[in-house]
């Protein structure tokens, strides 16, 4: 990470009088404006809350949400970032498609705004307020900045939940409580996927430590609620690179790991086991000048987020279901 410090004066360009900024200053004032417009975000979700809205469905089964509100929270995050920073990258879940092909056959900048305007849209057309507006910055794929708006119990109804790398984790400027357990416990809340009995075996020594189980319908919102100490882990399966970029910076700075899954393939592509390796970049290979939006876009991989003794006692005692196995689970209920 070392050598991202060392770009961050050359790339980011000057303050509003053209000088350059010193490293913490560059990551300063990115974090600071990344906080301001997730706030301004989040009360452009308020204000449609439980008001009519325009409903459209990415998929024909109609289980991809997308409304008016997304739409415009989303325009306005990208208006007031490229005001800003009009040098700086900036990817959406709800690109045009039109934007989207354009962006995704040049190379991308190093510096790439990631935005979710609302993940968890299902709970926000139902009325349920548990969901996000996320946002995450990357440096040549890294982490470096984040902020994501969150409706909760407060004087003003909402919080912030803010990090710059190196900076720590920060409820609108307050710091955060240190992740810190040693292991996992069995009376704690967790966030699983819905799918997790299907793909993933529990080994002895986690049987009984798996933890209370919570699902909340918006990825963004339950990466933060490990950053904050809610849940003491969370996995996620497949996760898209705005559901996590923001998220994950927020559990890393708050002391926290984010492991990423991937198969260890032996007997041709049979995958026999799941590897979980620390994550440091959304892009590790990459080549300014070469990587494409479109690399960023299409990432995607299981995360396993929490304190570094809990997530690593819990990667170590999961293993990854292979398909055969599944297919054999599931002829078996069947059967039943």
């Amino acid at each position: 990470m070392r050598n991202i410090f060392r770009g961050l004066k050359a790339v980011v360009g000057g303050g509003r009088n053209g000088d350059s900024p010193d490293d913490e200053g560059a990551l300063r004032d990115i974090e600071n404006h990344a906080v301001n417009i997730a706030r301004e975000a989040g009360e452009i979700l308020r204000w449609h809350f439980e008001r009519a809205l325009n409903v459209e469905y990415k998929d024909d089964k109609k289980s991809d949400p997308v409304t008016n509100a997304d739409y415009e929270c989303q325009r306005y995050l990208q208006n007031e970032i490229a005001k800003r920073f009009p040098e700086h990258g900036i990817l959406g879940e709800e690109d045009d498609a039109n934007a989207r092909e354009r962006a995704d056959s040049q190379p991308a900048p190093d510096f790439v705004w990631v935005l979710d305007p609302l993940d968890g849209t299902r709970n926000f057309l139902s009325g349920l307020p548990i969901y996000a507006s996320s946002i995450g910055v990357l440096y040549r794929g890294a982490p470096i900045a984040a902020a994501v708006f969150m409706p909760w119990p407060s004087d003003v109804g909402s919080i912030v939940m803010h990090a710059r790398k190196g900076g720590g984790t920060r409820i609108d400027g307050t710091p955060v409580p240190a992740l810190t357990a040693d292991a996992p416990d069995g009376n704690r809340l967790v966030t699983l996927p819905g799918g997790f009995g299907a793909l993933f075996d529990v080994r002895k020594q986690l049987r009984g430590k798996v933890g209370e189980l919570r699902m909340t319908g918006s990825i963004a919102y339950e990466l933060a609620m490990v950053a904050k100490g809610v849940t003491q882990y969370t996995i996620t399966t497949a996760p898209f690179l705005w559901d996590a970029a923001g998220g994950s910076l927020l559990v890393m700075e708050a002391g926290g790991v984010v492991l990423q899954g991937g198969y260890r393939k032996l007997l041709g592509r049979l995958p026999i086991a799941l590897r979980w390796q620390p994550l440091e970049s959304f892009a590790p290979s990459w080549t300014s000048g070469t990587t494409t939006m479109k690399e960023l876009r299409e990432w995607r991989a299981p995360l396993l987020l929490g304190s570094p003794s809990v997530a690593r006692f819990v990667a170590a005692n999961l293993r990854g279901k292979t398909n055969v196995k599944r297919r054999l689970t599931r002829l078996a209920r069947r059967r039943r």
